[in-house]
């Protein structure tokens, strides 16, 4: 039988155009939610050696990748694939040429907004070929409706969807073993000491 799981070996992390001015647009969840769960994403990303790949739309009027990513992880955000305007970062050659080569078939997605960039990069990593873990509260739009209607159509296409407490709990599922720990940790600095 096939481990359908995501875990710290097979997966990657993508975080897409997580900018200053992205981030402004988002109503349809809280904006310190979707970042907060950026922030997790990323910590699990450095602390357990994951591959982050970090990808921004038209830097100079969108912004910079949020700062809390940059002080996060800076070797990804140093590395990060700064896009033109496609809308689709999957058109990003260099982007498609380096995924491929870390051998992993699956990606835990998140991007702003929901139902432009995010959307795009789910349905043509699927056409790839690659599983896809969208994680909806470090994602959102202008509206609810925008958020519903984009699930809907991406779970028809093939990826499934969920939130940032259930990917740190599949990637890391006994906190009694000293190596998942540290996502305790994280788990409980960026989100349970926030409640």
């Amino acid at each position: 039988m096939t481990d359908k799981s995501y875990t710290i070996a097979n997966s990657i992390i993508m975080l897409v155009d997580h900018q200053a001015g992205t981030v402004g647009w988002v109503k349809s969840i809280p904006q310190d939610t979707v970042i907060t769960s950026c922030r997790v994403l990323a910590k699990m990303a450095v602390a357990y050696d994951m591959p982050l790949i970090l990808t921004t739309t038209v830097e100079q009027v969108v912004g910079l990748t949020l700062q809390d990513l940059q002080d996060i992880a800076p070797k990804a955000y140093a590395d990060r694939y700064a896009r033109g305007g496609q809308l689709d970062c999957w058109d990003d050659q260099r982007l498609c040429d380096d995924v491929a080569k870390l051998g992993r078939k699956k990606i835990i997605l998140a991007g702003l907004t929901t139902d432009i960039c995010m959307y795009w990069a789910a349905t043509s990593a699927l056409k790839l070929g690659y599983e896809v873990l969208v994680v909806a509260d470090a994602c959102g739009t202008t509206s609810v409706q925008g958020d519903d209607m984009t699930y809907a159509r991406l779970r028809k296409a093939g990826a499934e969807v969920t939130v940032v407490n259930q990917v740190v709990t599949e990637l890391a599922n006994d906190f009694s073993q000293p190596v998942y720990q540290q996502a305790q940790t994280i788990m409980a600095d960026e989100i349970i000491s926030k409640l």
